[in-house]
C-alpha cells in the first residue's frame, strides 16, 4: 500500500511538472530575451539548469525512499505520512536555498498530499464529510495561485512564480472540469454525506488557517496591484464556492442512486439540485478558462493563453460527449463531432495565434 502511494504521488508530480515545463518551453521558442517579458522562463528551462535541477530532485526523492527503508527496519515508529512531510519540507527548503525549480514543485505537491492524507486520517471513525477535505485542498490550490503573483513582485523569485501559478491553475481547472461532469456530481453528492467538519477541531483549524492565508495574500496582491480587480474577484468567488461546498448538507444529485456503471454511462437523470450544481460548475469552469486566456493576453504571457486554449478545447469536446452521446444517433453524433472539432479547433487556433502575434508585436515596439 505504501509503495502504491509513493508511486501514485511520484506519477502525478512528474505529470504536473511536465505540463508546466511543456507550456513554458513553447514560449521559449523564437523569443527575444532583450524585450521578452517572459525572459526568465528561458533561464529556468535552459538545458544546463534543467539537468542540475533534475539531480537535485532525484536526491530529494531518494532521501524519502531511504527514510522509508530506515523507518521500516526500525519497526515503523513513524507513519509514511510523516516521512512524506519530512521529505517535502526538505524539498521546499532546498528549493529556496538552491533556487531549484523542480524541487519546489515536488515540495508543494508533497506537502499538499501530506495534508490530504493526514486529514483523511483525522476523520477516520467520525463520519465527517469528506467535502471539507476537498474544500481544504481547493483553498491550497487558490493559495498557490495567489502566492504565484506575490512571487512576481521581485525579479529573483519570478522563476518560482511559474510553479505556483501552474499548480494553482491546473489544480483548480481540473477540479472544476471534473465537477462539471455527471461522475463529478456523483462524487460531490457522496462527499456531502456525514456530519459537519466542526466535529474535528484539526480539520476546522486547518480550514481556518488556509482561508485566512488565502484571503490575506489575495488582498495583499490586490493592494500591491499584482493582480487585476477581475482576478481578485475571481479568487474571492472561487473561495466562496468551495467554502459553500464544505458547508453543504447532504445532496442528492440524481433521482435514483445506482451503481457506478449507471452514472458513468449517463443512464441516471439529474435531480433538481443536481441540475443546479451542473449549471453552476459548467458556468464557472467556462468563464474561468476564458478569464485565463484574456489574463494571459493582458499580461502578455503566452503560456497562459496556450494553457487556457488547450483546456477550453478539451472542455468543449468533453461537454459534447457528455451532453449529446446518450440521445443522438451514433452516426449523426460522430459526424457532428468531426465537424465540431474542425470548426472549434480552427477558430481557437486563429484566436490563439492572433493574441500571440499581438503580444510579440507589442514586445518588439518596446524601446530597448
Amino acid at each position: 500500500m505504501i509503495s502504491f502511494n509513493i508511486l501514485f504521488f511520484l506519477f502525478w508530480s512528474i505529470v504536473i511538472i511536465g505540463l508546466i515545463v511543456f507550456f513554458a518551453r513553447r514560449r521559449k521558442k523564437g523569443a527575444h530575451p532583450a524585450n521578452d517579458k517572459e525572459w526568465y522562463l528561458q533561464f529556468v528551462l535552459s538545458k544546463e539548469d534543467a539537468v542540475s535541477q533534475f539531480f537535485i530532485l532525484l536526491s530529494i526523492f531518494f532521501l524519502g525512499v531511504t527514510l522509508l527503508a530506515f523507518n521500516r527496519d526500525l519497526g515503523d515508529p513513524f507513519s509514511w505520512r510523516t516521512i512524506l512531510f519530512i521529505t517535502s519540507a526538505f524539498g521546499l527548503i532546498s528549493a529556496y536555498y538552491l533556487k531549484a525549480f523542480y524541487a519546489l514543485a515536488f515540495g508543494l505537491i508533497g506537502t499538499t498530499a501530506w495534508w490530504g492524507a493526514q486529514a483523511t486520517e483525522w476523520i477516520q471513525g467520525k463520519d465527517i464529510k469528506t467535502s471539507a477535505i476537498f474544500a481544504g485542498l481547493a483553498f491550497v490550490a487558490l493559495l498557490f495561485y495567489s502566492l504565484g503573483h506575490l512571487h512576481e513582485r521581485e525579479m529573483k523569485w519570478k522563476r518560482f512564480a511559474l510553479v505556483y501559478l501552474g499548480l494553482g491553475i491546473i489544480s483548480i481547472t481540473g477540479v472544476l472540469f471534473f465537477l462539471s461532469t455527471k461522475s463529478g456530481l456523483f462524487v460531490l453528492g457522496d462527499m456531502t454525506k456525514g456530519v459537519s467538519f466542526f466535529g474535528s477541531w484539526r480539520i476546522t483549524l486547518s480550514l481556518f488557517i488556509f482561508l485566512a492565508a488565502l484571503v490575506g495574500v489575495a488582498f495583499y496582491t490586490m493592494a500591491k496591484k499584482l493582480v487585476s480587480p477581475f482576478e481578485f474577484l475571481a479568487i474571492l468567488l472561487l473561495t466562496f464556492l468551495f467554502g459553500v461546498i464544505a458547508l453543504l448538507p447532504q445532496q442528492s444529485m440524481f433521482l435514483q442512486v445506482g451503481d457506478s456503471y449507471n452514472y458513468y454511462s449517463g443512464d441516471q437523470e439529474l435531480s433538481s439540485s443536481g441540475v443546479l450544481w451542473a449549471i453552476i460548475f459548467n458556468f464557472v469552469v467556462f468563464f474561468e478558462l476564458l478569464g485565463l486566456i484574456f489574463s494571459g493576453y493582458l499580461r502578455r504571457e503566452t503560456w497562459l493563453i496556450n494553457l487556457g486554449a488547450l483546456f477550453l478545447f478539451l472542455l468543449i469536446v468533453v461537454k459534447y460527449f457528455d451532453w449529446f452521446f446518450t440521445f443522438l444517433d451514433k452516426s449523426i453524433f460522430f459526424i457532428s463531432a468531426g465537424i465540431l472539432l474542425f470548426v472549434v479547433g480552427w477558430f481557437m487556433e486563429r484566436g490563439r495565434k492572433y493574441m500571440i502575434s499581438n503580444i510579440k508585436t507589442q514586445s518588439q515596439q518596446i524601446p530597448q
